[in-house]
C-alpha cells in the first residue's frame, strides 16, 4: 500500500498552499506537521535549521512506521532537505537503499565553503553524504541535522545524480572530485541495477516545462520534458523501489493546478503496483 506523506514546509517555514494537493491513488495525503504553529517567514538560519530538525524528525517517524507496516512511503515537501527525514526513516526501519537516484536541475552539493547565496536549500545532497559544513567557529549544520534525525552519511559512490545542469563553480569542483555519479537523464539506467534497492528523490524543477508548468521553481533551460521523465519512471517501476520523495512546485503560484496535476500524474507512473 502507498503511504502518501505531505510536508507543507519550505526550509522550516509553513507553506499552506501545498495543502491543496489532490489525493494520490484515491488516498488523502497524511500531513506531517510541526507540534507548534510555524511562521511563513523565518529570518534566522539557525531558527530555520531548528524548525527543519523538528519537522523532518516527524517525517522520519512516519516513514519508519510506514515501512514497518509494509507500506511504501511517498513524501511531498516544499524542499529537498526533507530527503534527510526520508533517509532517517529508512535507516530506522532497517531499509536503507543500496542506491539513491537524485533527480534535480541543481547539484544541491553546496557547503558553506562553496555557496554563493547562503541558501540551505542548495546543500541537501552534500548533507546527505556527510560533507563537512562548518562555518568558521560555528557549529557544523549538516552534522547537527544528521544527529537530530539519527541518520548516518550515505556513501557517495552509491548516489546517482541526474541531471544537475545548473552548478556554481565551487559546487561543480566539489561534485567533480566526489564519488557521486553525475549523468544525463538518458544514462540513468546504465548506473542502476534492477536487483538493487532504490530510493528516488525527484525535485520537480528538474523538468524544463515553463509553458505547461509555470509554477515550477527555479526554472533552468535545457532539461527533460514531461514525456522523457514519464518514460524513465515507467522503466523504474521494474526496480526494487523502497521510497520516493518529491520536492514540490510553487503551490501558491499554481492557480490552475497545472503543476500539481502534471507532477501527480508523473508520480503515479513511478509508484509500484
Amino acid at each position: 500500500m502507498i503511504k502518501p506523506l505531505l510536508v507543507p514546509y519550505l526550509m522550516g517555514q509553513r507553506r499552506d498552499g501545498l495543502l491543496r494537493v489532490g489525493p494520490l491513488r484515491g488516498q488523502a495525503w497524511q500531513v506531517v506537521a510541526a507540534p507548534l504553529p510555524t511562521p511563513e517567514r523565518i529570518a534566522s538560519k539557525e531558527q530555520q535549521m531548528r524548525s527543519m530538525e523538528t519537522i523532518y524528525a516527524r517525517l522520519a517517524d512516519q516513514v519508519g512506521s510506514a515501512l514497518l507496516e509494509g507500506d511504501f512511503p511517498c513524501s511531498l515537501a516544499g524542499d529537498c532537505v526533507s530527503a534527510m527525514g526520508m533517509l532517517a526513516g529508512l535507516e530506522r526501519a532497517g531499509r536503507l537503499p543500496q542506491r539513491i537516484l537524485w533527480l534535480d536541475a541543481h547539484g544541491d552539493f553546496h557547503t558553506w565553503g562553496t555557496t554563493e547565496t547562503q541558501y540551505l536549500g542548495g546543500m541537501p545532497l552534500a548533507m546527505l553524504v556527510g560533507r563537512p559544513d562548518r562555518r568558521q567557529e560555528q557549529r557544523d549544520a549538516s552534522a547537527s541535522l544528521r544527529a537530530a534525525l539519527g541518520v548516518h552519511p550515505f556513501p557517495e559512490q552509491r548516489v546517482v545524480l541526474s541531471d544537475a545542469r545548473d552548478l556554481d563553480a565551487g559546487e561543480y569542483q566539489a561534485l567533480r572530485h566526489s564519488a557521486i555519479v553525475h549523468c544525463p537523464l538518458d544514462a540513468v539506467l546504465s548506473h542502476l541495477h534492477p536487483r538493487e534497492s532504490l530510493y528516488v528523490h525527484f525535485d520537480t524543477d528538474v523538468l524544463d516545462e515553463p509553458q505547461r508548468m509555470p509554477a515550477l521553481k527555479y526554472h533552468v533551460p535545457g532539461g527533460p520534458r514531461l514525456e522523457q521523465m514519464a518514460a524513465l519512471f515507467e522503466r523504474l517501476r521494474a526496480y526494487r523501489l523502497v521510497a520516493l520523495s518529491v520536492s514540490a512546485w510553487h503551490a501558491e503560484q499554481d492557480a490552475d493546478g497545472s503543476a500539481a496535476h502534471a507532477c501527480l500524474a508523473l508520480i503515479e507512473r513511478l509508484l509500484p503496483a
